[in-house]
């Protein structure tokens, strides 16, 4: 097992002082997108109980269907969240607000409590659409063959600046980074709660990510060819191989 305090990796680290050990970085990231506030949180559930209301019953999946034709919209069908799907959350949201007309238009005659809770909560449905967008995309720069250790730390290290620039532009009713939240009209006590949501996101990704973000990258790693001082002498004597090589400077 690979365990922080006891496993593998624990006691390679006993033998190697100096190793560093990444582990799970796409399921951390996952962890940080599961960090709502109550009230947040409660308005995720009610768009779930809405697409759950919709989706779990043939005929109501084909009556939303036909009303969504009806509508014009661009999609006839909801789509389900699942906590094993780590995407489906940011597609289950996007997909509901593209419809959220349509949803509040079917669930009128057949549960009416739920349309108006979806109206009220409709500026935090548009929030946490527009971050869950976000956190999708940084998921998938995540993943790749070619994703290394060095731009992983840019990937991470990068959205943990815009988190800043999130919530420093949201505290000023600047919401041009949320789309969808920039159509719908939002009180001082909702701007209030997506800041506070976005500076304790930014606070648990980077406890989260600490080992890598604090990870030091020696410069000749990125760039082999540049005469870079290298403290080791077996190093500097590769080093020196390294950089004189006509061969792999082309395929570098």
């Amino acid at each position: 097992m690979v365990g922080r305090y006891r496993g593998f990796i624990s006691h390679l680290k006993r033998i190697i002082p100096g190793l560093t050990a990444i582990h799970y970085v796409i399921h951390r990231q996952h962890l940080v997108a599961k960090h709502l506030s109550d009230r947040l949180n409660q308005s995720l559930h009610f768009v779930i109980k809405a697409v759950n209301k919709i989706r779990s019953n043939a005929l109501n999946t084909r009556l939303f269907a036909q009303l969504c034709d009806k509508n014009d919209e661009d999609f006839q069908r909801l789509l389900l969240d699942t906590e094993v799907r780590w995407l489906s959350k940011g597609a289950c949201l996007t997909r509901f607000y593209s419809v959220f007309d349509s949803v509040l238009e079917f669930l009128e005659s057949r549960d009416p409590d739920s349309k108006e809770n979806l109206i009220k909560l409709k500026a935090d449905i548009a929030y946490l659409t527009d971050l869950f967008k976000k956190y999708n995309d940084i998921n998938l720069q995540l993943q790749g063959d070619s994703l290394n250790l060095i731009k992983t730390k840019g990937i991470i290290s990068a959205f943990l600046g815009i988190l800043i620039f999130m919530k420093q532009n949201i505290s000023r009713r600047e919401s041009s980074q949320f789309p969808n939240l920039s159509q719908v009209e939002c009180i001082n006590e909702d701007i209030h709660t997506y800041s506070q949501h976005l500076s304790v996101l930014h606070d648990d990704f980077k406890t989260r990510f600490e080992d890598m973000l604090t990870m030091d990258i020696p410069p000749w790693i990125i760039n082999p060819f540049d005469e870079t001082e290298v403290a080791n002498v077996i190093l500097q004597e590769e080093m020196l191989e390294l950089s004189t090589n006509e061969e792999l400077k082309v395929k570098f």
